[in-house]
């Protein structure tokens, strides 16, 4: 006969739990200024029990000759009294932005309308993403005045822009250059049979070239043409900007005043959250009588209570977070921020962590994404700070500044030219700064200084 028992066993497990403050806490320390703000805005309009206030940009809080004790530099005016720093942020540019001013200054306003439809088809590699055909449909005009859009459009912006597929775009980049080899444009109409018939050995017998002449004018191509030149496209503080490009708020503040680098945030002076006093009389009342709260309204209330108070707990824990982490930026760049990039002393995120006490990670999530103001007015993400590369990048652009127009210097002449001045890097490493600053290739410099 079977017999059931039942007996009681108490056993010590570590059961996870979740902190749901850190959890906040983590999150706001993400965010960039304006998403902060944005955030922040949207918990107030959930939470009757939080009062917000995101302040405007305060131009009597900042002068900016305040920021320099010596007189500005020649040629540097600087900002003028009544305008607020933070405003010369720059926000995003794009290429069709730019594409948009430059047929706004050379199109009439039938022509500008085709232009403006076929702009807004082009995507990011600048290649347009609609046909003649359908353009014509929508727009309700000949498909002969869409063509003749697209050759303006394709003259106004950078060679290969605009073009519909690879073969277009190579030989619109050929058309721009000054002097075109022999057999590149034949190899280029014929680009389709490298990959569907055969390869180098049909392409080689079908036009008649040798294997030497074809990879010799593949050469070219590789080193003179791109197949996406819309990426090549950088507005000139592309280069400030590769984290967060999209801000136009920085998000923390650095002066010098009296001789000293003085760091703010703008989160700290311009993000005001408290508790609604309704709401905090409400709470303190029960606390002080110690009760429990009975009816669903006041359970709610004191829930929203307990909300308001974990995000200005979390908010003021992430300001003190970042400024630990700005701060012992500021500290350890103190040469960069008063004698220019030269000067940078590159940072790991560990070296941060270990002067602030933070952890590693929290201090890799403080500084993604986020702008800093330096006391020139210029904006710079805080990776800057982490670049070992700043420095030989500055150098290639001086040196690229002062080349002769007509005989520009090439990667090989600028890696030579680098390593005199003690960078000694590969030539791919220098034509990928050179990528990164934005600047073209010598071919295509030579091409601009003779147009």
């Amino acid at each position: 006969m079977l017999e059931f028992a039942t007996t009681v066993a108490m056993s010590v497990d570590q059961v996870p739990t979740v902190n749901c403050q850190l959890i906040i806490r983590s999150e706001l320390l993400e965010l960039p200024y304006l998403e902060l703000c944005e955030r922040i805005t949207e918990e107030a309009e959930e939470n009757p029990a939080l009062e917000v206030e995101v302040r405007p940009p305060s131009i009597e809080q900042w002068n900016w000759r305040a920021w320099w004790d010596a007189p500005l530099p020649p040629g540097n005016p600087g900002p003028p009294e009544s305008q607020d720093p933070t405003l010369r942020a720059p926000a995003r540019y794009t290429l069709r932005d730019e594409l948009r001013w430059r047929a706004a200054c050379a199109t009439n306003e039938r022509e500008r309308r085709i232009v403006d439809y076929l702009i807004e088809h082009i995507d990011e590699r600048g290649y347009l993403n609609t046909s003649v055909f359908d353009a014509s449909l929508e727009l309700g005009v000949e498909e002969t005045e869409v063509e003749a859009a697209l050759r303006r459009l394709q003259s106004l912006s950078m060679p290969g822009v605009g073009a519909r597929d690879l073969r277009e775009c190579l030989l619109l980049q050929l058309e721009a250059l000054p002097e075109e080899p022999p057999h590149v444009r034949q190899i280029i109409q014929h680009t389709a049979e490298l990959t569907e018939r055969g390869g180098y050995a049909h392409l080689c017998r079908s036009l008649g070239l040798s294997r030497e002449q074809l990879e010799s004018a593949l050469s070219f191509v590789r080193h003179n043409l791109h197949p996406y030149p819309g990426e090549q496209f950088h507005p000139p503080w592309q280069h400030l900007l590769p984290d967060n490009p999209y801000a136009a708020q920085p998000d923390a503040l650095v002066s010098l005043r009296n001789g000293q680098l003085q760091t703010e945030l703008l989160s700290s002076r311009n993000i005001v959250v408290r508790l609604s006093e309704a709401y905090r009389r409400l709470d303190e009342g029960m606390r002080a009588q110690n009760l429990r709260a009975g009816d669903a309204a006041t359970k709610y209330a004191r829930a929203q209570v307990r909300a308001a108070r974990q995000l200005i707990w979390s908010l003021d824990q992430r300001n003190r977070g970042l400024y630990k982490v700005t701060q012992a930026i500021v500290e350890a760049q103190a040469d960069f921020f008063r004698e220019g990039p030269l000067a940078l002393k590159p940072l790991s995120h560990k070296q941060v962590a270990e002067t602030t006490g933070l952890h590693e990670s929290t201090v890799s999530r403080a500084v993604a994404g986020k702008l800093l103001m330096m006391p020139s007015g210029e904006v710079a993400p805080y990776s800057l700070f982490f670049d070992d590369a700043l420095p030989a990048k500055t150098v290639m652009k001086g040196l690229i500044a002062s080349e002769a127009s007509d005989a520009p210097l090439t990667d090989d002449q600028l890696q030579r030219l680098l390593a005199e001045r003690g960078f000694d890097l590969a030539r791919r490493t220098v034509t990928k700064y050179r990528h990164a600053l934005g600047i073209p290739s010598s071919s295509q410099r030579k091409a601009q200084a003779a147009a």
